[in-house]
């Protein structure tokens, strides 16, 4: 088992839940290890890493320091290149090395709830995040609309994909709702706001990939019309548990973290 002591990396920081459940893994797993919340802002982590403390070797990141991260050139799995975005950040033989587990905390996300195959998903977003998305859901035969309000960002949507074709459309009141049998949304807090009271014909699951604020207007409108919710917690969870087994090299049990984890989260919130 490797020793090591870790922080979850960002900014706004002080709402996360990280080290709330990555110290109820640690303790379920026996291992000791410490791991904090740092506010460390846009451009700023190239300068922190390089003044960090030695015992300081694993890191998580969440916004805006996903995408600095992969720039920062240290050695990037292929997943984080193709959707350049890094959140697990980890110093092995005196080297950093990126990888990305928002990926499986998603798939295994909607896995723990449901078997589901999905052909037609919306992706509310254009960021770190909706690249993510594509990444998990993207297969043979599915269709990816993603809602931008950044045209720029076409591009890095589309490389996100190996096999699923991608749209981009625009984010407003135009959504074919009735089409999707799963909605994404990744976009920042209060940004599907508007979105809801055009909401029409709707049938698919909704995975909101948000935890603060709670819970968000898309996800009541989601349960008031009886439709299912993958929440925030589920991915920040599963994307967590990642992590520890690559922080700590040993195998984790998902079934027996993933509840206790989800509690500790719910209790905070």
């Amino acid at each position: 088992m490797r020793v090591f002591n870790g922080a979850v990396l960002g900014s706004p920081i002080a709402h996360s839940l990280s080290p709330v459940i990555h110290q109820v893994g640690y303790n379920f797993l026996e291992i000791s290890a410490k791991y904090t919340a740092v506010e460390v802002r846009s451009g700023q982590l190239a300068d922190y890493l390089n003044s960090t403390p030695p015992e300081l070797n694993s890191f998580s990141l969440t916004m805006p320091l996903k995408e600095e991260l992969v720039d920062l050139d240290f050695p990037t799995s292929e997943l984080a290149k193709r959707i350049r975005s890094g959140n697990t950040l980890t110093k092995i033989n005196g080297s950093w090395k990126v990888a990305n587990t928002d990926v499986i905390g998603f798939q295994q996300s909607v896995a723990s709830k449901t078997n589901a195959t999905f052909q037609n998903v919306l992706i509310l977003g254009a960021g770190a995040t909706a690249r993510a998305a594509i990444a998990a859901f993207d297969s043979v035969g599915t269709q990816i609309d993603v809602a931008s309000r950044s045209e720029h960002r076409s591009v890095s949507l589309k490389r996100a994909s190996l096999f699923a074709e991608v749209s981009i459309i625009g984010f407003d009141t135009e959504i074919p709702w009735s089409k999707y049998d799963l909605v994404v949304n990744t976009s920042p807090a209060g940004a599907a706001d508007s979105l809801v009271s055009n909401i029409a014909g709707v049938s698919a699951l909704l995975f909101e990939s948000l935890y603060h604020p709670w819970p968000t207007a898309l996800m009541s409108f989601w349960r008031n019309v009886g439709l299912e919710v993958i929440d925030g917690l589920d991915l920040l969870v599963h994307q967590a548990i990642s992590q520890i087994a690559i922080f700590a090299e040993v195998p984790v049990k998902r079934s027996q973290l993933a509840p206790l984890m989800r509690e500790a989260a719910l209790k905070r919130i």
